[in-house]
């Protein structure tokens, strides 16, 4: 029976797993870091050059415990390089990349300010750019909000997502983020009960 309870409980954490690497919310980029933004990467420029799961934001490191134990092979191993091809850092939210044009020909407007006319781009011609849409959840005190809210010890938000939209136009990059997540403050409450208990009627039409 014990055999069959474990492989019965196995086989429901595996679908689990399924479930939820299949609601395509996960990602992760070899050459590019998802998990900081804009901002970060230029502040945080001392750390160019070392391994890109080094780099990240831990916050967003959502695949962190599963690769734990290849992160401390990688401290003790003569060739540490073997170790950070296989540590890839995954985020769960969305990625969204689109290839813009704006074209004003019909409007007659002069968009010479705006191009690079030395680099061979007519100010006629459409104006192209990338917009870009990042959302990264929180791995921290993640759930719905009828079990996580308010904030813990560490200051850590519940369901806290920072969305940031990057525009890169004639190899200029400007970002913008927002972020949001449950009320700041310590929270607790008790089981909700209705007194009176309602009361749904439902016709045998319905």
């Amino acid at each position: 029976r014990d055999s069959k309870d474990r492989d019965k409980f196995e086989k429901r954490i595996f679908e689990e797993l399924m479930k939820m690497y299949e609601s395509n919310s996960f990602y992760y980029c070899r050459t590019y870091d998802i998990t900081r933004s804009v901002q970060r990467q230029c502040v945080q420029y001392s750390q160019e050059g070392r391994p890109l799961w080094q780099q990240c934001d831990s916050r967003f490191f959502w695949n962190m415990h599963m690769l734990q134990e290849i992160i401390e092979t990688q401290k003790t191993i003569a060739d540490p390089d073997l170790a950070d091809f296989w540590i890839v850092p995954v985020i769960q939210g969305s990625v969204d990349i689109q290839e813009c044009v704006l074209d004003f020909t019909d409007l007659g407007l002069d968009l010479s300010p705006m191009t690079l006319q030395g680099q061979g781009q007519s100010s006629k011609d459409p104006i192209k750019y990338t917009m870009t849409l990042i959302s990264r959840r929180s791995r921290h005190r993640a759930g719905t909000r009828s079990k996580k809210r308010g904030l813990d010890e560490t200051g850590a938000c519940a369901n806290y997502v920072e969305t940031e939209q990057i525009i890169e136009f004639n190899h200029h990059r400007v970002s913008f983020v927002q972020v949001r997540g449950s009320i700041p403050v310590f929270w607790s409450q008790t089981g909700v009960k209705y007194r009176p208990p309602p009361k749904l009627d439902k016709a045998y039409t319905d």
